[in-house]
């Protein structure tokens, strides 16, 4: 992911102290803006809400390389929009960006935020034990599919995932046994 680091960012960081944060946006059909930050963060027309749901960020590998790459958002199961959500929308390919933010002491963001990972989400797991509830979203860089085959299954439970209740594929494998094409 290219990006370059504004001038300001570079000056708040050379002084002996300053406050950083993640913005979080998942674009699920509500878009869902999340901040590690101690308070909500407005930008780029945003409200990023402080939540002490969002429990952690994946570490960020960079290679020279054009190669997939994951990434793994941790959300509290314990927030049950998350889950109710991930279960009843189709979350696959939807768009996930990650950015950090460097804050002056006044807490007004200085400069430009940086770009730390944008990719789309192809999984998650939930987590469940006596104490906790934890929510992994995993997320892939658009590399991800890279060799993915595109096209639909011509065949009965295919067909079932576009049009329930449709026959037309159910005994398609059976005629193939009457075509003769150069068989004797």
């Amino acid at each position: 992911m290219s990006r370059g680091i504004h001038a300001d960012v570079i000056t708040e960081l050379a002084k002996d102290s300053f406050d950083m944060a993640h913005l979080v946006s998942i674009d699920f059909s509500t878009a869902v803006y999340l901040t590690d930050h101690a308070h909500d963060i407005s930008h780029g027309g945003n409200d990023y809400v402080s939540s002490s749901h969002l429990l952690g960020l994946s570490p960020v590998n960079e290679t020279g390389e054009s190669q997939a790459s994951t990434f793994t958002i941790n959300l509290s199961g314990v927030e049950q929009s998350f889950i109710s959500t991930l279960l009843s929308e189709n979350y696959i390919d939807r768009a996930v960006t990650i950015s950090r933010i460097i804050l002056n002491s006044a807490g007004v963001i200085v400069g430009n935020p940086i770009p730390l990972y944008s990719g789309r989400m192809d999984g998650f797991a939930i987590k469940d034990d006596n104490k906790t509830s934890q929510i992994n979203l995993s997320v892939a860089s658009h590399w991800s599919d890279f060799e993915k085959e595109s096209g639909r299954r011509t065949n009965h439970n295919g067909q079932q995932i576009h049009f329930a209740g449709d026959k037309g594929f159910k005994f398609a494998s059976d005629t193939v046994k009457d075509i003769k094409w150069g068989r004797q």
